[in-house]
């Protein structure tokens, strides 16, 4: 089970490594000044996605939802194109969650939004919570699978740089720093029994540049009250968080056209456990201006 479950993180940091260095490439060759991680802020469009699941099923229950949020803080920018204009910052947010909680017992519920107006600090824009209950039919063979992960992807300009545009993916022949990166945070299970609670919040639009770029992500998971055996959950869980962010000065005299690089996080982290347990753990990234 558990070479099952690598195999399949494997395949997902195969995935995100293909979009890493998508993203790589654009932080790399940013034009920018130095710059702390910013949040970009609420144009016009200042929209909002909300919504509730409360289930109890006997038998199969599958949720699927796939989320991408794109904006930008420059009237004149584009999130269509790879073009970032001077003091832009932009913001790339998903959200995904696959369960399948197959013949068994489900009591399921989900509180999820996402908003798009400027946020404070000590806000989110992105919120999620769930409570699971799972008990497998163990003659029909039940197992549930749950894999829910959020990105924050954040890159752009430095607040002075000059106003010409230029290629995300292209430096220019004037040679100027930027910064970008994503912090990636989730968790995944495959489990006979499971009474679990998850939540996540994050934060990266808001008028106030200032304002910390957050995601954090909180799991809890044991076994079901029902359970008079041992209290524990059966079978495997993970929980993991990624963060990779650069930031650059701009700096003429150096001979690279990146300018020099000031902070660069990398952080890649990961809990299995497989087999009868009690987890619970949170991970969360926080920038500083």
């Amino acid at each position: 089970m558990v070479r099952h479950l690598m195999g399949l993180i494997r395949m997902n940091n195969r995935d995100l490594g293909r979009l890493c260095a998508l993203l790589m490439i654009g932080l790399l060759l940013l034009p920018g000044f130095a710059a702390a991680i910013r949040p970009t802020s609420a144009l016009y469009d200042k929209t909002g996605i909300t919504s509730t699941i409360d289930a109890t099923c006997i038998g199969s229950l599958m949720v699927d939802h796939d989320m991408e949020w794109r904006q930008t803080n420059a009237p004149e920018g584009s999130v269509h194109n790879t073009q970032l204009v001077g003091d832009e910052v932009r913001t790339d947010t998903t959200y995904a969650e696959d369960t399948l909680a197959a013949r068994g017992t489900t009591r399921y519920t989900k509180d999820f939004s996402m908003d798009g107006s400027n946020a404070s600090a000590g806000s989110d824009n992105l919120g999620v919570r769930h409570t699971m209950n799972y008990l497998a039919d163990e003659s029909q063979g039940g197992s549930m699978w749950y894999d829910e992960r959020g990105t924050i992807s954040q890159w752009g300009r430095g607040t002075n740089n000059n106003t010409e545009v230029q290629c995300v993916f292209a430096s220019g022949s004037n040679g100027a720093g930027g910064f970008g990166g994503y912090v990636q945070a989730g968790s995944l299970m495959n489990v006979k029994e499971v009474a679990a609670v998850t939540q996540m919040g994050g934060r990266m639009i808001s008028s106030n540049d200032k304002t910390p770029v957050n995601l954090r992500y909180a799991f809890d998971a044991q076994g079901v009250d029902s359970d008079t055996k041992d209290k524990l959950a059966t079978g495997t869980a993970s929980v993991y968080q990624y963060t990779h962010f650069d930031t650059y000065d701009k700096n003429p005299a150096t001979s690279t056209p990146l300018g020099n690089t000031t902070t660069s996080i990398s952080d890649d982290q990961i809990t299995t456990v497989d087999g009868l347990f009690d987890l619970a753990q949170t991970v969360g990234y926080t920038s500083t201006y």
